[in-house]
C-alpha cells in the first residue's frame, strides 16, 4: 500500500493528514500519479462539504459569499485553489479564536500571525481583505505598513554552467527512449531552457496543437503561446535563443511534442477553461514528481535536478539575453513575458558587476 501524507495548513504546518492511495508501489508512474490526483480530489470534496464556519452563522455566510466571488473572479484554477485554502484557513482561525470577519482588529491579528516576509503573509492579507470587504459591504481593510507584506529582495538565482545544463537535458533525452514521462520531461525542459518561458506557457503553445513540422523552430523564430499566470490572459511567444542546445537536441525532436503533453495542453489562441488548466497543472505536477524520483537525493543526483529546475532554466535564459547588447530591457521583458521592473529588481547585480567590462569595451 502507498499513503500520501501532507500538512493541513497552507504554510506547511498544522495537522498531518494521511490518504490511502488506490495503487501499489509496483504500479507505474502514471497509475500512481492518477491515484494521487483522485485521493486529493476526494479530500478537497470532503473539505467543501464540511467548510469552516458554522452553517447559518454570519461567518459561514461570509465564507460562502467569498467562495462564490473567488469562483467567478477569472483566476487560474491553481491560483483560485490557493485563495480558497487561505480563505478557509482564515475562517477557521476566526472561529477558533472567537474572532469576527467584521472586526478589523481580529483580522489584523490573523495577519500578524504570519511572518512579515513570507509568502504566507501576502496570502493571509488577501484572505482577510476579501472577508472584510464582504462582511462590511465594500469597506477596505487597509492593513497598513506595519501589518502589510514586506516583499523580500528578488532572488536572481545562482549562475550555472550552460554546459552542465546541456549535459543533464541530453541525459533526459537518452532516458526518453524507454520512458514516456522521461520523453515529456526532456521535451518541456528543453523548451524552457531554449526560451526562458514558464512551463505553463510551453504547455499553451501552438506546437501542441498543430501537426509536427508545421511550426518553424530556429533561433530568433517565434512560436505563439498564451500566458495565463495568476489568471491573466494575454498572447505571448516562445523564442529560442540558445543555438548550442537547439543543435544538440535537434529541431525534429523539438517539433514533435509527446502525445501525453498534447492531451494536457492549454489553448494558445484563447483563454483556457478550468478543466484545461487543471489538466495542464496536473501534467506539470506529474513531470515534477518524476524528476524528483529519478534525480533523487538517494541516487546522488540532486545537483543535476537543481540544474534543470524550470525556475533555474528561466534565470539562465534571462542572463543569456541580458548579455546581448542589442536588446534593451523592454525587448527582454517581452521575450520572457515579464516586466522591466521585475528585470531591474531581479538582475541589478548582474549588470552592476559587469559595468567595468562595458567601460573597458567602450572607452578602453
Amino acid at each position: 500500500m502507498i499513503y500520501l501524507t501532507f500538512n493541513s495548513r497552507p504554510d506547511g504546518s498544522g495537522d498531518q493528514k494521511w490518504l490511502k492511495l488506490n495503487a501499489s508501489y509496483q504500479d507505474g508512474d502514471v497509475v500512481i500519479s492518477t491515484a494521487v490526483d483522485t485521493a486529493l480530489a476526494e479530500f478537497d470534496n470532503n473539505l467543501k462539504k464540511n467548510a469552516g464556519g458554522p452553517v447559518g452563522s454570519s461567518l459561514g455566510v461570509y465564507q460562502r459569499q467569498a467562495l462564490g466571488r473567488i469562483e467567478s473572479s477569472g483566476n487560474s484554477e491553481k491560483h483560485a485553489s490557493r485563495r480558497v485554502k487561505w480563505l478557509k484557513s482564515c475562517v477557521q482561525w476566526l472561529s477558533e479564536n472567537n474572532g469576527r470577519a467584521t472586526s478589523r482588529d481580529d483580522l489584523l491579528r490573523w495577519i500578524q500571525s504570519w511572518p512579515a516576509e513570507a509568502r504566507s503573509r501576502r496570502d493571509a492579507i488577501s484572505a482577510a481583505c476579501l472577508l472584510f470587504d464582504i462582511a462590511t459591504d465594500g469597506k477596505r481593510l487597509n492593513p497598513g505598513r506595519e501589518n502589510g507584506y514586506q516583499e523580500p529582495a528578488a532572488g536572481q538565482g545562482k549562475p550555472v554552467d550552460p554546459a552542465e545544463i546541456e549535459r543533464v537535458i541530453l541525459g533526459l533525452w537518452k532516458r526518453s527512449e524507454n520512458s514516456e514521462l522521461a520523453h515529456a520531461c526532456a521535451w518541456i525542459t528543453s523548451w524552457v531552457a531554449l526560451t526562458g518561458a514558464r512551463g505553463a506557457m510551453v504547455m499553451a503553445s501552438e506546437l501542441l496543437w498543430k501537426e509536427p513540422g508545421q511550426i518553424e523552430v530556429a533561433v530568433g523564430s517565434y512560436v505563439r503561446c498564451r500566458d495565463s499566470k495568476r489568471g491573466r490572459n494575454r498572447p505571448a511567444n516562445l523564442c529560442p535563443s540558445w543555438r548550442g542546445l537547439l543543435e544538440s537536441v535537434g529541431i525534429e525532436r523539438l517539433q514533435r511534442p509527446p502525445v501525453r503533453l498534447r492531451k494536457a495542453a492549454s489553448p494558445w489562441d484563447d483563454k483556457p477553461t478550468l478543466e484545461q488548466q487543471r489538466k495542464t497543472e496536473q501534467e506539470l505536477g506529474a513531470l515534477h514528481g518524476w524528476l524528483w524520483r529519478e534525480l533523487s537525493d538517494e541516487k546522488g543526483l540532486k545537483a543535476d535536478r537543481e540544474l534543470i529546475g524550470l525556475r533555474t532554466l528561466r534565470h539562465n535564459a534571462a542572463r543569456r539575453l541580458l548579455e546581448v547588447k542589442q536588446l534593451d530591457l523592454l525587448q527582454i521583458a517581452g521575450l520572457l513575458s515579464t516586466s522591466e521592473e521585475m528585470l531591474r529588481r531581479t538582475y541589478a547585480d548582474h549588470h552592476r558587476f559587469r559595468s567595468h567590462e562595458i567601460i573597458r569595451e567602450v572607452f578602453g
